[in-house]
């Protein structure tokens, strides 16, 4: 028998438990302690009130993490991550699961929701499609350590970058509405917004990053959220080279640098990333529900 319940009636060392006993075998290293499991829940906007466990014969199988945002009048939904424990795989937990948190998704009136998942877990993909899901772009994760000099080279064009809030961005007409959860920017707390401006003052492209420090101040790592040009120019590699460089400074300082979640349909972001010597370490596809539509319009 599988019971499902609100993760805010479940105890926190029950859902870390269960998490991390789910994705003990994953394709990545997504373990969390307690501290770093609630901070995770706060800086993503993932609720305990939406969010589920399952439980089979009483015990804790398995767990799916929910966040809902407005975006341009939309209800977004977000699974956050969903993983079963290997004694209860095979069961239908993870479609129970999964059928809850639709369930939920339509409570609170969500219009679209959304997912991504690793591309060799092809037995969640098929899951997901089952359910509903289609695939509208694949997903990479980009890591660099070394030292970025060949981006000093900023492209022969002069664009002014201004930093600024996380959400400036967000008010430029090419924002991209449809970037994965994590890389839009309520997810950057403690992050920057980076706009660079074309000689006649009209803005060109965004990147949006945050950096990390040790504890004595030093700089320890970057991450790019996004990286966009404005799709109607014809500059578009010249901008998102001059924003590589800005985003991604110091560059002659070898700190640990990452691109998650970068579109791979954004191909001349993606190239340049390897270009200037960084390398794709997982690929992940984006998908999506639209909940308003019946099964026969899907």
């Amino acid at each position: 028998m599988i019971e499902i319940r609100r993760l805010s009636e479940c105890t926190w060392k029950e859902a870390v438990g269960v998490w991390n006993e789910g994705f003990q075998d994953y394709f990545a290293d997504v373990k969390m302690d307690a501290d770093t499991f609630t901070a995770r829940m706060a800086r993503e906007g993932l609720s305990p009130e939406l969010s589920i466990m399952a439980f089979h014969d009483g015990r804790p199988a398995g767990i799916l993490l929910n966040g809902i945002r407005l975006i341009e009048g939309k209800r977004v939904a977000w699974n956050g991550g969903t993983a079963v424990v290997p004694r209860s795989r095979r069961l239908g937990v993870g479609r129970a699961l999964v059928e809850a948190a639709l369930g939920i998704y339509r409570e609170n009136g969500v219009d679209i929701a959304t997912l991504e998942a690793i591309r060799q877990n092809e037995r969640a993909i098929a899951l997901y499609k089952r359910m509903g899901y289609v695939v509208i772009d694949r997903l990479g994760v980009y890591r660099c350590s070394g030292s970025l000099e060949e981006l000093r080279d900023g492209g022969g064009t002069s664009y002014a970058v201004r930093r600024g809030m996380p959400q400036d961005a967000a008010r430029l007409p090419f924002y991209r509405l449809t970037a994965p959860w994590q890389t839009h920017w309520p997810s950057l707390t403690g992050g920057e917004s980076l706009i660079a401006f074309d000689p006649e003052g009209r803005a060109a492209g965004y990147a949006l990053r945050r950096c990390a420090f040790d504890a004595e101040g030093n700089l320890a790592g970057i991450t790019l959220f996004q990286c966009e040009a404005d799709p109607e120019r014809s500059d578009g590699e010249a901008v998102m080279r001059s924003l590589l460089g800005e985003a991604l400074a110091p560059l002659h300082q070898p700190v640990k640098r990452t691109a998650i979640n970068l579109p791979l349909s954004n191909r001349t972001a993606a190239e340049l990333l390897e270009r200037v010597g960084f390398s794709l370490e997982l690929e992940q596809v984006h998908m999506i529900l639209h909940c308003q539509e019946s099964p026969g319009e899907r």
